[in-house]
């Protein structure tokens, strides 16, 4: 574990939805909300336990991805392995099984390994936090998690596996996998609450992801073909005005 890094990494099967998403989100979110020092010492990886490497995340999750105002399009599938295991401060896992996989490979990981709904809920009952001003301030937060992990007993569940499956099985994953991935970013990076309200607004709001057309701009490797850049901006939604 390097010292002076903090790292995160999201862990799901096959690491084109669940875990891809959060880590999008996560990374993008530390970008917008840690000072800039801080920020340039976090690192978001995700990864599955039985990946297809290399292939890119499903169009789908990056329509909400980009919905949300993060960049799903430089992503693809890794395979999780003990090495990045041990150099995460903080391993986040889409479901109870995922967990106890990252567990199997490297049981001394338990104290910084949570389902994400669990560490929401811890970090939901904990609070919100300001900007922490160093890496070592991350961690001392993620030991706070491990001391009162009851916290998030209540919340301890599996996030919707939408592959293979129809729109609403991506509109349900980000219904249940944001808003614990909020509280976790008002916790760890200062996300300010009107953001977290706005967010957990769009992922309510059943028109908030139109999936229509995909199925033609599908790509063989699984992203879509032909999709229009999107310029990065520091806000994700687009009423706000300045």
């Amino acid at each position: 574990m390097d010292s002076d890094e903090f790292r995160v990494l999201v862990v799901c099967t096959g690491n084109i939805n669940r875990s891809a998403l959060a880590a999008a989100l996560l990374r993008t979110w530390a970008d917008w909300y840690l000072p800039t020092d801080v920020a340039a010492r976090v690192v978001v990886s995700s990864a599955g336990l039985a990946a297809p490497a290399g292939r890119p995340m499903r169009s789908r999750t990056r329509v909400i991805a980009e919905r949300l105002g993060a960049d799903g399009r430089s992503h693809r599938a890794a395979q999780v392995d003990e090495r990045t295991i041990r150099r995460a401060d903080l391993v986040l896992a889409a479901d109870v099984v995922h967990r106890d996989g990252v567990l199997g490979i490297v049981p001394s990981m338990l104290r910084s390994t949570f389902t994400i709904r669990e560490a929401g809920g811890i970090a939901a009952r904990l609070g919100p936090a300001p900007a922490p001003a160093s890496a070592d301030e991350l961690r001392d937060r993620i030991a706070a998690y491990s001391r009162r992990r009851e916290l998030g007993a209540a919340n301890d569940g599996d996030i919707t596996d939408p592959q293979g499956r129809d729109d609403d099985a991506y509109r349900d994953m980000a219904r249940e996998e944001v808003p614990p991935l909020t509280a976790i970013a008002a916790s760890l990076f200062g996300m300010p609450e009107a953001e977290v309200d706005a967010v957990l607004a769009t992922v309510a709001d059943p028109d908030a992801f139109p999936f229509e057309g995909l199925e033609r701009r599908e790509a063989p490797g699984g992203g879509a073909a032909g999709a229009p850049p999107t310029e990065r901006r520091r806000r994700w939604f687009g009423r706000r005005t300045t």
